[in-house]
């Protein structure tokens, strides 16, 4: 995923001289008269993060983009691993969508 601090090289918590000097540096290195169309996406990027009021009007709009294998494993991370007997797994597997049995596996106490 390419964010407009990916493409400048920078931190999210840059300044605004910080950010335009990244900026400055990515032209030189991609000018628009050798590279079009990487100009476009450095321009874009600057664009979007250039001051305080365009940061934030980039965090509030902007949505995330995660791929899906991603997205699961934000799902499926837990602080502790689980270990779940042969007799909960079968109650999974057996248990309906709006069964609160998948809930009460996974946050049972004496579950270790």
């Amino acid at each position: 995923m390419n964010t407009p601090y990916d493409i400048l090289d920078i931190s999210i918590d840059a300044s605004d001289a910080e950010i335009k000097q990244a900026y400055l540096q990515q032209v030189k290195k991609y000018p628009p008269d050798l590279d079009a169309d990487q100009f476009r996406v450095i321009h874009h990027a600057y664009l979007a993060i250039k001051d305080k009021k365009s940061r934030l009007s980039y965090e509030l709009f902007t949505l995330p983009k995660a791929g899906f294998d991603e997205l699961v494993n934000q799902m499926l991370h837990t602080d502790r691993p689980s270990k779940i007997t042969a007799e909960q797994f079968n109650e999974l597997l057996q248990a309906s969508i709006d069964e609160t049995a998948i809930l009460n596996i996974f946050t049972d106490p004496d579950n270790k």
